[in-house]
């Protein structure tokens, strides 16, 4: 529509002037004025068109704030990570619960299951803005028997939901296929046993292959489409050979798609060897049977609060003032569009393993520590997020200058990303997984693909 796109190039004028972030955010909220009319004569019901403005909106002011780099924030992240278990049945060489890995590598990583209170004020606190929640990162997420519950609590939020497991132990399908989610990566390195067990130490090949086929006839059960599944292999040289007989079984079983990936390298474990000329690739098939439609679900109750917030009310003077500057350089896209929380309520600044480094800190903060209501309460705002956007140094850059790195006045140790090893580890959720988001939500298609654009591409 002519109108929406005047109304949103206007915002992306101000975003690429990027000279009054106190004038864009009344913009931003006279956007969702108009805007909301607009939507709801489309065919979208009210209370959906409020939330889809509220995750475009939250988008538009994040882009103008990491162009700007500012170090405080007033929009929350577009994309989240939740652990629902910080432990795994496994001992895969490449992993956190490797033993040897363990030993030499991690310093702190206890184990637990996520907390049902613990996952609702995090929900509660970021789902209204996000767009995409992943349910995993070092642990096995199927442990948690809540994992459903959240994932259908997620939902009510409106957010796309993904979770990848090992499937090497026993939980309830139909519950899992019932909660909504939308992606499942299946994580199987070999189409036999004995290939299998090389890097899946622990797995049980016969196991994972039962519980697949749960999964897919759940779905037939319920008469749903989701979750999509997408089987990946991790390619080395003892099971590259095997690449034929997995895509043929993955077929068979009736999953979506297999995809054959290049893991890190696992230099620990000589006897691992990545695979050599064999490229990573993606195989999609065709369904066998009719596909069906998606779990429904309600908007959360606590939307509507939210929904009535000024984008203005966010703005204190003191927040302004620190944006009235312009700042470009290096940066690091976790810091600014992700937010990860392990299985004890701990916040880290993205899904990287963290490794033994005398000084510097991992953990920016934990759910208990940000009461509602309270003061500069967001974790995304924490005095390590905000120490990090503002410091932000690559390890090779502290090594010239003799290893000095900037340190936090009063415990006099720095954060974790002024040394990050990984400069160029993107986020897992980026732009074009934000504007495929958008295309979705867009039932009756009211944005146009450049609305789209300027909405998801936080970069000029």
């Amino acid at each position: 529509m002519a109108v929406m796109d005047e109304l949103i190039d206007d915002l992306q004028i101000q975003i690429a002037k990027a000279d009054n972030f106190p004038k864009f955010i009344k913009g931003i909220d006279s956007f969702n004025k108009k805007a909301l009319p607009i939507f709801v004569e489309s065919g979208l019901t009210g209370s959906y068109a409020a939330a889809f403005l509220l995750k475009i909106s939250n988008s538009l002011v994040g882009k103008y704030q990491y162009i700007n780099r500012h170090e405080q924030l007033i929009y929350a992240p577009y994309s989240l990570f939740v652990d629902p278990s910080n432990k795994c049945p496994l001992h895969c060489p490449g992993c956190l619960h490797n033993r040897v890995f363990q030993d030499k590598i991690i310093p702190d990583w206890p184990n637990g299951l996520l907390q049902e209170s613990v996952y609702t004020s995090f929900i509660e606190r970021f789902g209204p803005y996000a767009s995409s929640i992943l349910f995993f990162n070092w642990g096995e997420p199927l442990l948690n028997p809540k994992t459903p519950k959240f994932i259908r609590q997620a939902k009510s939020f409106l957010l796309h939901t993904s979770l990848s497991s090992n499937l090497s132990i026993n939980f309830d399908a139909e519950s899992l296929v019932q909660s909504g989610l939308d992606y499942m990566i299946l994580s199987v390195d070999g189409a036999t046993p004995k290939t299998y067990k090389q890097y899946r130490q622990g797995g049980n090949f016969n196991l994972v292959i039962k519980n697949i086929k749960r999964i897919v006839a759940a779905r037939e059960k319920l008469r749903v489409s989701t979750p999509w599944l997408c089987w990946q292999f991790l390619l080395f040289e003892h099971n590259k050979h095997e690449q034929g007989d997995a895509k043929a079984m993955a077929q068979e079983l009736g999953v979506d798609a297999i995809k054959f990936s290049t893991p890190y390298d696992v230099i620990w474990r000589p006897d691992l060897q990545l695979a050599q000329n064999c490229p990573a690739n993606k195989y999609t098939f065709k369904r066998k049977c009719k596909s069906y439609g998606k779990i429904e679900t309600m908007l959360a109750p606590s939307f509507a609060k939210i929904l009535r917030q000024k984008w203005e009310d966010k703005l204190n003077r003191s927040v302004a003032s620190q944006m009235s500057e312009k700042r470009t350089g290096k940066t690091c896209e976790w810091l600014y569009s992700t937010i990860v929380m392990d299985a004890l309520g701990r916040y880290l600044p993205c899904c990287y393993v963290p490794r033994k480094k005398a000084g510097f800190t991992y953990i920016f903060g934990d759910t208990g520590s940000y009461a509602t209501g309270e003061r500069n309460g967001s974790p995304f705002n924490s005095e390590y997020y905000r120490f990090s956007r503002n410091h932000f140094v690559w390890l090779s850059e502290l090594e010239t200058a003799g290893g000095q790195a900037p340190t936090l006045e009063d415990n006099k140790h720095a954060t974790y990303c002024v040394a990050c090893p990984n400069k160029d580890l993107p986020p897992l959720i980026n732009n074009n997984d934000l504007n495929r988001y958008l295309k979705v939500m867009d039932t009756t298609n009211i944005l146009s693909n450049l609305n789209m654009q300027i909405i998801s591409n936080w970069k000029f």
